[in-house]
């Protein structure tokens, strides 16, 4: 247990819509919840408004469509520091990064560098008070597909490499690298590459965050 770090699919209409509400953007984190308890059910009536102000052209029924809510979300637990650094050799903590890529090559040796975990565009006002430990970042569909395409190319021989090269450097993150071995790593990734995956394919685009969600929101596994 500690600082969990969540990854959610959005289809694009929902998120232009998020980004800019942060009451919509708590329902979507929430889907789980507000099904069950028809707190959705307000959701309408909010939308209608919203996208009146907006001037929002989407069709309301779409972005309602209980299908959409239903999207799990991936929790890669306390894994998501280490993960980051494997993935893009920077230690930033979560609000302090400022990494300017989403996918990139490092000069020295051409090795992918993929910002999958951390992303780089934060949502505005949900650092600090709106979750426990902000800020919320997306990604956009054609983020996100880059993002997969980078990851479809990491093989377990080059993953495990940089994980041998970490643990000799001993960086400074959230979860030692060494607390599990390379294989639960490994297996993690694996997640991170099929969900990304299948959001590429969907044409979706990608929720960051951080914190404890268990019991609110539903949940993605990884097919056996």
């Amino acid at each position: 247990m500690g600082i969990e770090g969540n990854f959610k699919q959005i289809p694009a209409p929902l998120l232009e819509i998020a980004k800019q509400d942060l009451y919509v953007l708590d329902f979507y984190l929430h889907a789980k919840e507000a099904l069950e308890t028809g707190a959705v059910q307000h959701l309408p009536a909010y939308l209608k408004k919203l996208l009146k102000k907006k001037g929002i052209n989407h069709n309301q029924n779409a972005l309602i469509a209980e299908e959409q809510w239903r999207i799990g979300r991936l929790d890669i637990d306390s894994y998501w520091h280490a993960i980051h650094y494997l993935l893009t050799e920077d230690i930033s903590s979560w609000e302090e990064c400022q990494i300017p890529f989403i996918v990139a090559r490092k000069k020295q040796n051409n090795r992918l560098l993929i910002n999958a975990v951390m992303g780089t565009t934060s949502i505005e006002g949900t650092k600090g008070s709106f979750k426990d430990f902000g800020p919320v970042k997306y990604l956009v569909p054609s983020e996100t597909q880059q993002i997969s395409e980078a990851l479809l190319q990491i093989s377990e021989k080059e993953f495990t490499k940089r994980y041998e090269e970490a643990c000799v450097l001993n960086p400074d993150v959230y979860r030692t690298l060494w607390d599990e071995e390379v294989d639960d790593y490994w297996y993690i990734f694996q997640c991170i590459s099929e969900y990304y995956r299948i959001a590429a394919e969907e044409t979706r685009g990608m929720l960051l965050y951080l914190g404890c969600f268990y019991g609110v929101d539903f949940m993605w596994e990884m097919p056996e």
